[in-house]
């Protein structure tokens, strides 16, 4: 085998899936070469920072807010959900780490699991099941099975809106606002957003917000955003982005 050809297995090599003739193959490879030795160890490493973070646990009043939230709104709201395209739009550096993170990780455990993902019970509890694992990896696995589902699903809205809050891992949240934009129709997904962007002090979750509520064109927002923008600590950076999305909704 090629070094190429060593890189393209490196994922399934470390995961233990290939077989023994293959595996054996690139353990002789790896021990003579050193471009791929890296390779490895950076593999291992990305591997490592990302599970690396714990899932933070919700103050007893900011949960309670949220399940009274969500009660309501189940209880008085059975909107239609219509569903947006997928932006395109030009995301700023700070953002670029992140989203390939969450694309490289999604390809790396999704390439072993089912293409599709139908919205049915026993998929749904599967989802929900793997939100909750301690991996941050792993959730931001869950999150992309959970833009697969077409229909609005409370649960699976309830769990990205629990993820967006509570998730300590930043690129955990990214990939949950993301999801999330797909339901933005839904009043507790705007809500939720509304929120995010009163609470997260994390820059590159903030822009991504900022991002989707002009897009959405929340006009709810406008206040909180004002907020921020007249806040000596937001970076300027940040700031750039509130007046160029502000101006979109003002």
């Amino acid at each position: 085998m090629k070094c190429k050809e060593i890189e393209n297995h490196l994922g399934e090599y470390l995961e233990g899936t290939l077989s023994d003739t293959i595996n054996s193959e690139i353990k002789n490879h790896i021990n003579t070469c050193s471009n791929c030795q890296q390779e490895l160890a950076e593999l291992k490493s990305f591997l490592s920072i990302l599970d690396h973070d714990k899932m933070e646990t919700p103050s007893a009043n900011l949960k309670l807010n949220f399940d009274k939230m969500l009660a309501k709104e189940i209880e008085e709201n059975k909107p239609k959900v219509i569903e947006l395209k997928t932006h395109t739009d030009w995301k700023t550096y700070l953002r670029i780490a992140a989203s390939v993170v969450i694309v490289v990780s999604a390809f790396l455990l999704g390439k072993y699991q089912s293409n599709s993902l139908p919205t049915n019970e026993k998929n749904t509890a599967q989802v929900l099941a793997l939100l909750e694992n301690s991996s941050a990896s792993k959730r931001i696995l869950a999150v992309t099975n959970a833009e697969e589902f077409t229909n609005k699903d409370t649960k699976i809205i309830e769990a990205l809106i629990n993820r967006l809050f509570f998730d300590k891992n930043t690129n955990v949240r990214l990939a949950a606002a993301e999801a999330l934009s797909k339901f933005s129709e839904e009043t507790i997904v705007r809500d939720a957003f509304i929120k995010s962007l009163e609470t997260d002090t994390n820059t590159s979750v903030q822009i991504e917000v900022i991002q989707i509520l002009s897009k959405i064109q929340e006009k709810r927002a406008i206040k909180p955003m004002q907020k921020l923008l007249e806040k000596e600590e937001t970076p300027q950076y940040v700031k750039q982005q509130l007046q160029l999305n502000l101006s979109t909704l003002l």
